[in-house]
């Protein structure tokens, strides 16, 4: 018996805060579901919301520089593929020669786009990291600076870093 009022005691208090959070790419508020766009409806702490609009902007050109990426290392791989390998042709005399395919541009278009994924990556990984410090500071939990010491392995010996 004391769980069960204990459990519902819980709920109850529970449901007296609203908290925001993050559910795949929507954000969840009081047990309702908003778009990422939606944003300022969520937030009402002017540093979340500072936060939301950066992790947003970082989010966009990620995603610009990766859809671009893509479609850079796609189009150049079909270029490796479509011209093919060394051949044999022969002149109008029957005399044989070697045609060997000029692969220059499409191994710069496979680095252009590779390069895009790259730089990416990490804007994404920024964006994703503004998105939970502005849900944190929004539900009232501490984002203070946790720097912190780590010691990685680094092939043939050891090293110490500092992350913060």
């Amino acid at each position: 018996m004391n769980k069960i009022l204990l459990l519902g005691g819980m709920l109850c208090f529970q449901s007296l805060f609203s908290q925001v959070a993050l559910s795949g790419n929507k954000l969840i508020k009081d047990g309702k579901t908003y778009k990422m766009y939606q944003y300022e409806q969520v937030f009402q702490k002017s540093e979340a919301l500072e936060n939301m609009k950066k992790a947003r902007s970082n989010n966009t050109i990620a995603s610009i520089l990766g859809f671009g990426g893509g479609i850079s290392l796609g189009f150049g791989i079909a270029q490796l593929i479509a011209h093919g390998k060394t051949r044999t042709a022969y002149d109008i005399f029957g005399n044989p020669y070697t045609i060997k395919p000029d692969n220059n541009d499409a191994w710069i278009l496979i680095g252009a786009g590779a390069g895009l994924i790259v730089i990416a990556i990490p804007l994404s990984a920024a964006g994703k990291k503004k998105v939970d410090q502005a849900i944190r500071i929004e539900n009232g939990e501490t984002t203070s600076f946790k720097p912190y010491f780590k010691i990685e392995n680094s092939g043939n010996g050891l090293a110490l870093s500092y992350n913060f």
